[in-house]
């Protein structure tokens, strides 16, 4: 309320002083409105990456004959003793780059009736986390998002490129890095290495240490 004192100074000077007042706090008011009214960005869920979980819409655990029915018949794959890599190439993808789903799967169980999903590998950067974490993402800033990784192994690929894998063994995440940058994501379970594989997807690597 304004004093007696400033009231008899004029009661126009104190009509503009409250239309001012006025108008900063609409001002103010406008100014919070738009910053709360701008929604968070969310990763579509057909591309999320959930660590220890699923990615896009193949989850850990899920039956194998559900994901044929998503994704369709394998373009490529391998199979020995009831386990199997089955891989999916995206519309864009060429012979030097290939935008790859490949999905792990053995029996769920010794009933030998079910396969299901073990592992889940993604190499197109329009997959990423909550977060933002996606292929093509440094060392340094993968071990920001997932503190405890750790390297498991390094490869010669078929172009005599080095390759290493680390794994966030604990957050059910791997990945693969060439030249600084990564080149996969692995969703795997938790606290299961990433490497736990009785077969390996690339065959043709060369272990080097």
């Amino acid at each position: 309320m304004k004093s007696i004192k400033t009231i008899l100074l004029g009661l126009g000077i104190s009509l503009v002083a409250c239309q001012s007042a006025k108008k900063t706090d609409e001002n103010k008011g406008d100014s919070v409105l738009n910053t709360t009214s701008v929604p968070a960005q969310t990763v579509n869920e057909r591309f999320l990456v959930i660590a220890g979980r699923s990615i896009g819409e193949i989850a850990l655990g899920e039956d194998m004959e559900q994901v044929g029915k998503k994704l369709g018949r394998p373009d490529a794959g391998d199979a020995a003793m009831g386990k199997a890599w089955g891989i999916w190439y995206s519309n864009d993808s060429t012979a030097k780059h290939r935008n790859e789903i490949a999905v792990y799967s053995s029996y769920r169980d010794t009933s030998m009736r079910v396969k299901d999903v073990k592992q889940i590998r993604i190499t197109s950067n329009k997959f990423k986390t909550q977060d933002g974490l996606a292929t093509g993402t440094t060392l340094e800033d993968t071990k920001l998002k997932f503190p405890g990784i750790e390297k498991l192994s390094s490869y010669l690929n078929e172009e005599k490129d080095t390759v290493t894998v680390y794994d966030a063994k604990k957050d059910g995440i791997g990945f693969e890095f060439l030249k600084g940058k990564s080149i996969s994501l692995t969703v795997h379970p938790v606290n299961i290495p990433v490497n736990a594989t009785y077969l390996t997807l690339h065959p043709e690597w060369k272990l080097i240490e």
